[in-house]
This record gives structure tokens, C-alpha cells and sequence, in this order.
């Protein structure tokens, strides 16, 4: 049957009223407001898209429960979510670790595989995926943190300052720091790829 039909014949979609077992009108502001930034910063660190997903409805669900504990005068929503966020990652990660399996292979990951025209270019883009998912999987945590708040969550230096809760300066420095070890980690395996 025709979508079209089966609309008419059921009639008019009625709206669903707001109960006391509904959300919060700023928790459902907050899902949409920064639904995005949280699943990229979760994508960011974990393996799969599905993975990042699963993440972020946990992280989601986790605000939920505790959004009644919220207090604005020590985080901004953004920042509160996303600290949710960093612990249930480390969470998952940990869970992978216990198991043993931390491997991640580039066919795992379609979602960073831009959608190129040519197969050149689409080979050239996996690489430079892979390279870079393996250099930034030999950092520290602390500089996978803020490059996944900066380039995962899209915060800017003032948003992660208040996440980490340091100064401004300091994320600039970190910033700089791990992008540079990260580059050096980069060149360092291309360099035994040229040279094995």
C-alpha cells in the first residue's frame, strides 16, 4: 500500500501532550542543541560508528538520570554533557581493554571515508584516515583528549579551558603540543613504511 494511502486512511497525526513522565524542556533543548557535538566527540575516540552511537545514547541517558543534579553555576550544559561524555568513553575503552581488543581496522570505520568520485582519491583519503587514527592512538590520553575536544567536539579553547578546567593558555599549549607529537608520530610510521 502507498505510504500516501496508508496516511490517509489513518488520518491525522495527533501530537502527543506533555505528561509528568515527559522530559524536561531544557534536557530535550540539550539533545538537540548538542546531540551533534557529543556524538562527534564520542566518534572521535571510539572505534565504529555504532560504537559512537551506542556511547552517546548512554551518555544521554546517564544526563537523564542525573539532570537534576545539574548546576549551571559550574559548567555550561556543553561542558556538562560532555564531561558525561569523557567518562563514558573511558568506560568503554577500559571495557575493550578487559576484553582485549583495542585493534581497529579502517573497513570498520565507512562513516570517515569521504564520498570522492575516484577510486584514487577515495584510496588516497583511506590512508591518510589510517595514519592518522594510528598516529593519534600512540598518544597520551591527555592529548587525545584535546585533540578530540577541539577537532571531535568542535569546542573552541575557551570550551575545553572550562571542560579541563584550565586556562586558556594552557589549552593552546596542549593543543600545539600534541598536534606536534602527532605529526611526529605520523612521519615516524611513514618513514618505517618508506624504510621497513
Amino acid at each position: 500500500m502507498p505510504i500516501e494511502s496508508e496516511v490517509a486512511r489513518r488520518g491525522p497525526v495527533k501530537r502527543a501532550t506533555r505528561t509528568e513522565d515527559s522530559l524536561p524542556g531544557d534536557f530535550e533543548e540539550w539533545y538537540v542543541e548538542y546531540q551533534s557535538a557529543v556524538y562527534r566527540y564520542v566518534r572521535f575516540r571510539v572505534a565504529t560508528r555504532e560504537v559512537a552511537e551506542d556511547v552517546t545514547s548512554t551518555v544521554f541517558m546517564k544526563a537523564l538520570r542525573a539532570f537534576h543534579r545539574y548546576d549551571p553555576g559550574r559548567a555550561s550544559p556543553k561542558t556538562w554533557l560532555l564531561r558525561i561524555a569523557r567518562n563514558a568513553v573511558t568506560d568503554h575503552l577500559r571495557s575493550l581493554q578487559r576484553k582485549g581488543s583495542l585493534h581497529v581496522s579502517l573497513d570498520r570505520i565507512p562513516d570517515l571515508v569521504a564520498e570522492i568520485p575516484s577510486h584514487e582519491e577515495r584510496v588516497i583519503k583511506q590512508e591518510r584516515i589510517q595514519r592518522l587514527l594510528n598516529g593519534a592512538r600512540t598518544l597520551r590520553k591527555a592529548d587525545q583528549e584535546v585533540l578530540s575536544l577541539r577537532y571531535g567536539a568542535g569546542l573552541d579553547n575557551a570550551e575545553i579551558a572550562e571542560h579541563l578546567g584550565i586556562s586558556n593558555n594552557a589549552v593552546a599549549v596542549r593543543l600545539h603540543r600534541a598536534l606536534k607529537r602527532l605529526k611526529a608520530s605520523i612521519e615516524a610510521d611513514e618513514a618505517e613504511t618508506i624504510d621497513p
